[in-house]
């Protein structure tokens, strides 16, 4: 990025204050590339939920032990 900047600008890496250099119209392709490429200020992907409460997860238990719950029983 700031040897792109350099060769846009002329101005070194150390020349710059950090506003300047992010309001400068010449500067703004380096750094959109660089935040593209480094996927810097992304956000995180979403946690993916756990679907399955706790009850849920018993029955299953119950069923692969050959158990029933209450519910199961009267149903049938």
């Amino acid at each position: 990025m700031w040897a792109r900047v350099k060769t846009e600008t002329k101005k070194g890496k150390r020349k710059w204050r950090v506003g300047d250099f992010l309001a400068a119209e010449r500067c703004s392709p380096a750094v959109l590339d660089f935040l593209r490429t480094t996927y810097i200020g992304r956000a995180a992907p979403p946690v993916e939920e756990n679907w399955d409460s706790n009850e849920e997860e018993e029955q299953r238990a119950a069923a692969m032990a050959g158990v029933m719950g209450e519910e199961e029983e009267s149903a049938e």
